[in-house]
């Protein structure tokens, strides 16, 4: 069984994906796959270096991952360039991931592109983490990120309302990691049984 648990930035979708890898499911984070992917000669690096030179590079040659999140968010025509190039392989290496499990075992999908990147198919359920945009722009400050950088990223993830529109579960997360795990335990539990029986469940 996949599951994929999509969200925006700041929604909480991370912390939902811990609560499964608590009770021993895989957890897949594309942005964990796609920085994989971005070091030095690897083949998002490559493609980055092929489409902006060294704009983006450290004198090592590694990726400068804050600048480049921090230019292509600011830019759709640069970050429409980028998803051309990172969503490909992103698809790729995910298929190869998904291919090696083995048969019984439960993998969760976690990342905000799954609609954009063409991964919709390989998934078995689909949970949205749903979240009020002024509290995930204070989540993503503090987390780091100006404000500018967080409301940027905040209405660069326009597809979103399509992954919420395929969800088989949307969970709220306005409130604590206490009320959220609760939430998922109650709505999962009531929704999908055989999904959240992984998820120990207590009143």
């Amino acid at each position: 069984m996949v599951t994929g648990i999509a969200g925006g930035s700041g929604s909480g979708k991370s912390t939902v994906a811990a609560f499964f890898r608590q009770q021993g499911m895989t957890v897949i984070d594309l942005d964990e796959l796609a920085r994989s992917l971005t070091r030095k000669e690897q083949p998002l690096w490559k493609a980055i270096v092929t489409v902006w030179g060294p704009f983006f590079l450290d004198p090592r040659g590694n990726i400068l991952r804050a600048k480049l999140g921090r230019v292509v968010f600011q830019s759709w025509t640069w970050l429409f360039r980028l998803n051309q190039a990172t969503h490909p392989l992103l698809k790729r290496d995910l298929q190869q991931s998904l291919a090696h499990s083995t048969p019984d075992s439960g993998i969760v999908i976690e990342g905000a592109v799954l609609y954009e990147a063409g991964l919709l198919p390989f998934l078995d359920h689909l949970i949205f983490v749903d979240c009020q945009d002024e509290i995930r722009i204070e989540r993503m400050i503090r987390k780091g990120l100006s404000r500018s950088q967080a409301i940027a990223r905040l209405y660069s993830q326009r597809f979103l309302p399509c992954l919420r529109r395929r969800a088989t579960i949307v969970i709220p997360n306005n409130g604590t990691r206490e009320e959220l795990k609760k939430r998922v335990q109650d709505i999962c539990h009531e929704k999908n049984p055989h999904l959240c029986s992984l998820i120990p469940y207590s009143r």
